[in-house]
């Protein structure tokens, strides 16, 4: 059954392709840490998943997944990452404590404590000083989001100060912020018509603007 309205409305809505895209990583991947697989339960359970049992990814899902990513990137394994998350909601008594501007502060030092109590993280400490990875790990993740009242609520990607990824406008799609305007949209009819001067007097936006929005698309493409 599809989801209505009611159910999308301010959590954002992305197909698991588009996730992986804004994240930098695989389809397969995001429906691995979502969903798990015969083996292993997943990494976190997707908000649409409890409604009807959607593939679906939510905003608050895409935080998880990009921090899980970013973990990943550096070779700690799946056990490992559960193990911080399970470590941390149970220290910080926050379910999901990777959407909490909490963990951002304290989730270093939960992540190196936990790192003393599982295999997987000691035996990456022997490749690289922990605490410097784990710090560079949620620096960099968590760095442009932005909270209300403790909870992840908006995404400024790093280096685009004029795109936005708030579930609450678009359903989460990429936009503009002052215009509202989906950079999605300006970078398909870009390739059309090869012109920022055109879809700047079309959409009555300045053209800094529209070569910012296709920079950004153009970034996800190559990641």
């Amino acid at each position: 059954m599809p989801l209505d309205s009611q159910q999308l409305l301010g959590q954002g809505v992305y197909t698991p392709r588009e996730a992986a895209r804004l994240i930098g990583s695989s389809q397969r991947d995001v429906l691995r840490w979502t969903r798990g697989n015969k083996k292993n339960r997943p990494v976190i359970t997707g908000y649409y998943r409890f409604l009807e049992d959607s593939t679906e990814i939510s905003f608050s899902d895409l935080v998880e997944l990009r921090i899980i990513s970013a973990m990943r990137n550096v070779g700690i394994s799946l056990q490992a990452i559960r193990f911080a998350i399970d470590f941390a909601e149970e220290r910080l008594g926050l379910a999901r404590p990777l959407l909490h501007e909490k963990f951002k502060v304290d989730g270093t030092e939960l992540l190196l404590e936990a790192a003393e109590s599982d295999a997987d993280f000691i035996s990456l400490s022997k490749k690289r000083p922990g605490q410097k990875v784990f710090k560079e790990i949620i620096k960099q993740s968590l760095s442009d989001i932005e909270y209300d009242r403790d909870i992840a609520a908006r995404w400024r990607p790093k280096g685009f100060a004029q795109i936005i990824i708030d579930p609450q406008r678009h359903f989460g799609e990429p936009i503009l912020d002052d215009f509202s305007i989906s950079t999605s949209t300006l970078y398909r009819e870009h390739e059309s018509s090869h012109s920022v001067g055109y879809l700047s007097k079309l959409y009555e936006i300045p053209a800094k603007a529209v070569r910012g929005a296709i920079q950004y698309e153009s970034s996800l493409e190559q990641q």
